[in-house]
């Protein structure tokens, strides 16, 4: 099942699989990548209550193991979804006994998708009626076309941050290298993508764009409220998309969920909302 919701300038589609956006188009033009299970088989899926894997393929809790797989239950999981209003599409999940046999925590992940203007608010709203602390993280897993524009050469297109940056980027493998030296803008090309994902942390950036030189459209994330930020694509370059990933939390040896750098604590009854924002817009008009 599939929801669409419209302004006078964007349209956005929202599956109830993963509750994951499977298209987002700023005057019919279309910025999300169109699933192939080739290369990656998904759009945009909800990254919950981890965001990575466990290297050791499991984790411990209260004495027993659990695996959970690469970026958690969300994605494969069927989500309530509804309208709340012309403009808004709203995801709710809670826990069940298929969820529990790899997340022992009686949760509730309430995802919104809100339209105003040109950005689509995002927002996820997890409560814990365990009677224990939960950890989680939450995040999106968004899959934009590369490039944007047909016939573009992929290596023209780049990331652009509001700030200038000192990041170093790595992934659960311990592979770690230089992704920004006082600079704002990081070319991207398919071979850089050779070691896999590029996480990057505590940037200053509130937003991270993605374009390309030629291309007229822009993709801003903003991204304040989620500390890690993953980037990755396919290295072969018959995959045209490039993803961009604000989340809470990152992959992680464990051995339990609490180890996970980032991971967030959530108290017996307490709830918590995080929010990003994904703007598009043309430079032409700005």
């Amino acid at each position: 099942m599939e929801l669409t919701v419209c302004n006078k300038r964007i349209s956005l589609t929202v599956s109830d699989f993963g509750a994951e956006m499977t298209s987002l188009k700023l005057d019919g033009f279309e910025f999300l990548w169109k699933a192939d299970p080739a290369y990656f088989g998904r759009v945009s899926p909800i990254l919950f209550p981890i965001t990575g894997r466990f290297m050791d393929g499991f984790y411990t809790h209260n004495g027993k193991k659990y695996e959970l797989k690469l970026n958690g239950l969300a994605q494969d999981s069927i989500f309530e979804l509804k309208k709340t209003a012309d403009n808004e599409i709203s995801c709710h999940l809670r826990a069940n006994e298929e969820t529990l046999k790899v997340y022992p925590f009686d949760f509730e992940l309430t995802v919104k998708y809100t339209l105003k203007d040109q950005t689509v608010d995002v927002s996820f709203e997890v409560i814990n009626h365990s009677d224990e602390d939960m950890p989680y993280s939450v995040g999106n897993h968004t899959a934009f076309r590369w490039p944007l524009i047909d016939g573009e050469a992929p290596e023209s297109y780049f990331l652009r941050f509001s700030e200038e940056e000192n990041l170093r980027s790595f992934n659960p493998f311990g592979w770690t290298a230089d992704f920004l030296c006082g600079e704002r803008i990081r070319p991207i090309y398919h071979d850089y993508y050779a070691k896999g994902t590029r996480s990057i942390k505590d940037a200053k950036s509130e937003w991270i764009e993605y374009t390309g030189a030629t291309c007229d459209y822009v993709a801003r994330t903003h991204r304040k409220q989620l500390p890690f930020v993953a980037n990755w694509a396919s290295p072969d370059p018959e995959a045209k998309l490039v993803c961009v990933e604000p989340t809470l939390s990152i992959s992680s040896h464990g051995p339990t969920m609490f180890d996970r750098e980032g991971i967030h604590r959530l108290a017996p009854g307490a709830s918590e909302i995080t929010s990003y924002q994904l703007e598009v817009y043309k430079k032409s008009e700005r």
